[in-house]
């Protein structure tokens, strides 16, 4: 006799929460990405605002991680896209200035780099929390 399928009741069975991830800079990019990954989560990347902006007409995110200053389009210009977009897919603002920028208010946080990767990924769970996503 087959089992019944089984309930998605563990936090393990839950949905990984899938981060778009947009930067510039390679080495920041790869590394946000490796932390993001190790916490569970699936990341794809994207190396502009335009990329990411393509990468989200095909493809449904959980959350949106974009670097603030990017040659091309900030990220408060990316923010300011999605939310035109996608009014309700979070986007967080993560810059190595600790300055909020004029035009944050269409990211949902902003979060410094010098605040760690520790604390961006608390930030990040947070936020997909609110969203309705589980995540230990």
């Amino acid at each position: 006799m087959l089992a019944p399928m089984r309930q998605r009741e563990s936090p393990l069975d839950a949905h990984k929460a899938l981060i778009l991830c947009v930067d510039d800079e390679e080495l920041p990019l790869t590394l946000r990405k490796l932390v993001l990954q190790k916490q569970g989560y699936e990341v794809i990347s994207a190396r502009s605002a335009a990329e990411a902006l393509q990468i989200l007409e095909s493809r449904s995110v959980d959350l949106v991680l974009t670097d603030h200053l990017m040659p091309g389009g900030t990220g408060t210009e990316l923010a300011k896209s999605v939310k035109h977009v996608w009014p309700d897919l979070p986007v967080i603002l993560i810059s190595g200035v600790n300055e909020i920028p004029l035009d944050a208010r269409y990211a949902d946080l902003f979060i410094s780099k010098v605040e760690g990767p520790a604390a961006m990924c608390q930030k990040i769970s947070a936020v997909l929390a609110n969203q309705g996503h589980a995540h230990e």
